[in-house]
């Protein structure tokens, strides 16, 4: 079995642009060269990967532990289908719930409170986006409430969880 290339775990190799097979005096001499164009940061990894490559045991060693196993959940592609998963079981606890409190109300359909079993009025129309008084705006069904008590609009969300249609 032929011998395993390792891995460049932390990038010395392509840092000073060499082969893992390189001899000290290309190591030395790349090093010379990359050394002159770093700056800043780039030049501290420069420094760290020739203080590694330069000596022969530090090499060795970082032959052996280059044998890196990526980590998959640094993998964007990983991340992504975990979070798919998560609205996935979300949707199925949570979806069918959601579905079911999710009514909607005809104009002239009679409403029966869910709670009581009493007549709660008739629906008279639907509004996507109803102004109420204290300056909130969301979906809203004006309401003829029975005996003559008038008409009075009506949260959506409040209607459907609290009467049902008949």
């Amino acid at each position: 079995m032929a011998p395993r290339k390792p891995l460049d775990l932390k990038g010395h190799y392509r840092i000073l642009k060499v082969s893992p097979e390189a001899p000290p005096d290309e190591i030395r001499l790349s090093y010379a060269l990359v050394r002159q164009d770093a700056n800043g940061p780039h030049l501290k990894r420069v420094e760290e990967a020739y203080e590694t490559l330069r000596d022969p045991a530090k090499k060795a060693a970082y032959d052996r532990e280059g044998f890196e196993r990526s980590d998959p959940l640094k993998s964007p592609i990983t991340l992504a289908g975990a979070f798919v998963i998560l609205i996935a079981i979300l949707a199925a606890i949570y979806g069918p719930g959601y579905l079911r409190s999710r009514k909607s109300f005809r104009p002239g359909q009679p409403l029966v409170d869910i709670s009581s079993g009493k007549e709660f009025g008739s629906v008279v129309r639907f509004e996507d986006s109803h102004r109420f008084p204290q300056g909130s705006t969301m979906p809203a069904y004006l309401v003829r409430r029975p005996g003559g008590e008038g008409e009075r609009w009506y949260p959506a969300y409040d209607l459907q969880a609290s009467c049902e249609g008949r």
